[in-house]
């Protein structure tokens, strides 16, 4: 098996009647899917042939709905050999444009042909228009009466490009192959032995990475992906309960969208009845609010993972106990199967206890690279000698990790929030996880404000407390060194966050730190 189309040609023909795909009423079967998607996929290729569009290998924009019919979209792509790329329907139209402009295709003597064909599973984006597209826009009203076959796309080739998020600066496209995704998934389903009878209740939106983890579980295992409507995670107690009318058995969620239930005090409303285990993905949990999950449903399974937009999927989890709340810090854990996952630092690779490096990873699973960018792609992907001295492809994260007396990775902070101040080096995310312990706080984020050179930590309080900036700052006294107390801390509620749910750390440099 090449390519994720002969897995869902597979999978259809082992559960062709069981749903696939779900979104509030709108449902998909397995053998659905694979029809749908081989006429949509049909009437793509005449498009673009008619646009003068030869070959394969091609970004294919796709505007996320989130439907389940936008699964279908993603899969109609593959069936003519090309990629798709994920976009969010509401980003700005200069953005939107300067993406198209980067999806341009080779034509003849004319030149590049800007991205001649978007999919969508319904309606297109007004600013469309606005973004200078001019070429064909289908939907799956458009599905022609023939089918295409399952193509013989090999396992080297893309599968689907995404953007990062552009937070400081020019969004960048990654590419994954079908092997990739592949590679993750079969060690995914070893690692966490995932069954068919699995329902994957998705918060991630379609057009952010990790979302491409629950597809993939989907395609391989049989498993129903239950796509939960965004609006609902505003409202937990809603959610919990169209959650358990979904029989939901599985979620992969960003922590603030976790978070958000037990601050919310949902649990003493209502509980999960059929959820099993809860992999959490992204960003730092706050202990506090994961202990509260773990002490209300302790027979849960608690899974953190860690991975970046330049792997397909994830490289490291642990399975937590009740042991790991009283840490300073969660550990990320240990490399998935088939992955090689080490700390480097200035003087190589680091194996001893508390010393923070980089974290490098290699496998089947890593991307292929940067889009239209060899120069990013090589320094990002540099060939190593592993500790035996055997030369190998690596992933440059960008995380800094060190690792416990176990032996477990300990996510520090990214390496462009290690800042230099008062002639010391500090890791900002270790005043994030600090000042998430105190009890007012539910969500925080600390910034350094290059220009002031000063620490700033920005935190939202819990429900009802009043406790304000200056006095969260003295608590912060007694628990950081001088040298790492933020000069202010800023009460904004709610914090801003992506679309993702993350805390969205440029908007709030954008507000509060303009000249």
């Amino acid at each position: 098996m090449n390519n994720l189309l002969q897995l869902l040609a597979q999978t259809a023909a082992r559960f062709p009647d069981k749903t696939a795909v779900a979104c509030r009423e709108e449902a998909y079967t397995f053998q659905e899917c694979l029809s749908l998607a081989a006429r949509l996929g049909k009437s793509l290729s005449r498009a673009l042939s008619e646009k003068g569009i030869r070959g394969k290998n091609h970004p294919i924009p796709v505007f996320v709905n989130r439907d389940a019919g936008t699964v279908i979209a993603f899969l109609a792509v593959l069936f003519t050999g090309n990629m798709y790329v994920a976009l969010d329907p509401e980003m700005p139209a200069d953005k939107l444009a300067a993406i198209l402009s980067e999806l341009s295709l080779p034509g003849g003597a004319d030149g590049d042909i800007p991205a001649p064909a978007a999919l969508s599973s319904g309606a297109f984006p007004e600013t469309l228009g606005q973004a200078g597209f001019d070429g064909v826009c289908l939907s799956l009203a458009d599905a022609d009466a023939e089918s295409l076959s399952v193509p013989d796309t090999p396992a080297d080739a893309p599968v689907y490009m995404v953007y990062t998020s552009g937070s400081t600066g020019h969004p960048k496209g990654v590419v994954k192959s079908h092997g990739a995704v592949l590679a993750f998934v079969r060690n995914f389903v070893s690692c966490f032995g995932m069954k068919p009878e699995e329902i994957i209740g998705n918060q991630t939106p379609l057009f952010f990475d990790a979302s491409a983890k629950d597809l993939a579980l989907m395609l391989y295992t049989g498993a129903t992906l239950e796509i939960l409507p965004s609006e609902l995670f505003i409202l937990p107690v809603t959610l919990i309960r169209y959650m358990n009318e979904k029989k939901v058995t599985t979620i992969c969620w960003v922590p603030s969208a976790l978070a958000v239930v037990t601050q919310l005090n949902t649990f003493k409303e209502v509980l999960p009845e059929t959820l099993k285990r809860v992999f959490f993905v992204g960003e730092v949990f706050p202990i506090k609010q994961l202990r509260k999950w773990m002490e209300t449903l302790p027979e849960l399974e608690y899974i953190n993972l860690y991975g970046s937009t330049e792997q397909s999927g994830i490289c490291c989890f642990a399975r937590l106990t009740p042991a790991d709340l009283e840490a300073e810090t969660l550990p990320v854990g240990r490399p998935m199967t088939g992955n090689t996952v080490l700390l480097r630092g200035e003087n190589g690779w680091i194996t001893e206890p508390g010393v923070t490096g980089e974290i490098m990873t290699a496998s089947e699973a890593l991307a292929i690279g940067y889009f239209k960018d060899p120069e990013k792609t090589a320094a990002a992907f540099p060939v190593l000698p592993l500790p035996d001295g055997t030369p190998c492809r690596f992933l440059k994260t960008g995380d800094l990790a060190r690792y416990d007396e176990e032996g477990r990775l300990h996510f520090v902070s990214r390496s462009d929030t290690q800042i230099k101040h008062m002639g010391r080096r500090i890791e900002l995310g270790e005043i994030e996880a600090i000042a998430a312990k105190l009890p007012e706080i539910a969500r925080c984020c600390c910034l350094y404000n290059t220009r002031k050179k000063q620490i700033i930590l920005f935190a939202e309080r819990v429900p009802g407390c009043e406790t304000t900036g200056r006095e969260l700052r003295t608590a912060l006294k007694s628990k950081l060194a001088e040298y790492m107390v933020p000069a202010k801390v800023e009460v904004v509620e709610p914090l801003p966050q992506n679309a993702n749910g993350k805390i969205h750390r440029q908007a709030l440099k954008e507000r509060f730190f303009s000249e």
